[in-house]
C-alpha cells in the first residue's frame, strides 16, 4: 500500500518524534534528519545505542525503552536488520506512529507494521518537511511526474 499525504501529515503533526539511527557524525543521514527537524521546530529525541549527547547537549537515548513515555512517533533510519528490532520494541512500548526511511525496511518490518494505519514507508522525510536545496528540486520532480503521495 502506498503512503498517503494524510499519513505523512499525521506523522509530522506528532508532538514528539524519536529518531532511531541518530549519529554524532554530521554527514550521516540520521544526524542530518535530526538537525533538519530540530531546526524546523520539531521536538526530536535522538536514539543510538552509544548514548551520550548531541553537539548542543541534548541527551542521546540508548534505546527505545529509555525514551520518555510521551514519545509515540518513531522515525527509523537504520540498516534493515536493526530496524526490525527497533520497530518491535516501539510497538511493545505503545508507539503509534512510524516512519521507515527508504532502504531501512525489510519484509519483517513491513509485516510488523501491516496493521498500523499511521505508518510512512518508502518516503524521504526531507521531501515532506518544507524541502530546501536538492530536496526541493526532488520534490518538484516528484510533483511534475505525479509521484508525490496524494
Amino acid at each position: 500500500m502506498k503512503t498517503t499525504k494524510a499519513q505523512i501529515d499525521n506523522f509530522l503533526a506528532q508532538p514528539h518524534i524519536a529518531i532511531a539511527g541518530y549519529s554524532t557524525n554530521p554527514k550521516k543521514f540520521g544526524a542530518m534528519v535530526f538537525t533538519n527537524l530540530k531546526e524546523k521546530g520539531y521536538n526530536v529525541y535522538p536514539v543510538n545505542p552509544a548514548g551520550g549527547t548531541t553537539s548542543d547537549g541534548q541527551v542521546v537515548y540508548e534505546s527505545i525503552d529509555t525514551l520518555p513515555a510521551d514519545v509515540k512517533a518513531l522515525y527509523v533510519v537504520t540498516k534493515p536488520a536493526v530496524s526490525s528490532t527497533l520497530v518491535q520494541s516501539a510497538l511493545e512500548k505503545g508507539f503509534t506512529h512510524f516512519w521507515i526511511q527508504q532502504m531501512s525496511d525489510n519484509a519483517e518490518v513491513l509485516e510488523l507494521l501491516k496493521d498500523i494505519p499511521t505508518k510512512v514507508t518508502k518516503e524521504c522525510i526531507f521531501m515532506h518537511t518544507n524541502p530546501t536545496g536538492i530536496h526541493k528540486f526532488h520534490w518538484w520532480l516528484a510533483k511534475v511526474f505525479g509521484r508525490l503521495p496524494a
